[in-house]
């Protein structure tokens, strides 16, 4: 499936064709358990969260939200 196909004017005759897929989707809830584990892990890891866009407020652990090339340089120590 071409996603470039799935526009306003051919999606409503697609699921008039071949029904909806997502009709029963609540008659089958499940779990975010093996989804919250992965994130445990990944945090235990010390793998850290992809950045967040810069609408939303930094987040605990977020790296900087700077091009490498921008960020401040650390001052050197006094003992040189």
């Amino acid at each position: 499936m071409r996603p470039d196909l799935l526009t306003i004017e051919t999606v409503p005759g697609r699921i008039a064709a071949s029904g909806d897929p997502w009709a029963d989707m609540d008659d089958h809830p499940q779990s975010l358990e093996p989804f919250l584990e992965l994130v445990r892990r990944d945090q235990e890891a010390g793998l850290p969260d992809a950045p967040w866009p810069p609408v939303y407020p930094k987040m605990a652990g977020e790296p900087p939200r700077v091009a490498p090339s921008r960020a401040r340089k650390p001052k050197p120590s006094p003992s040189g």
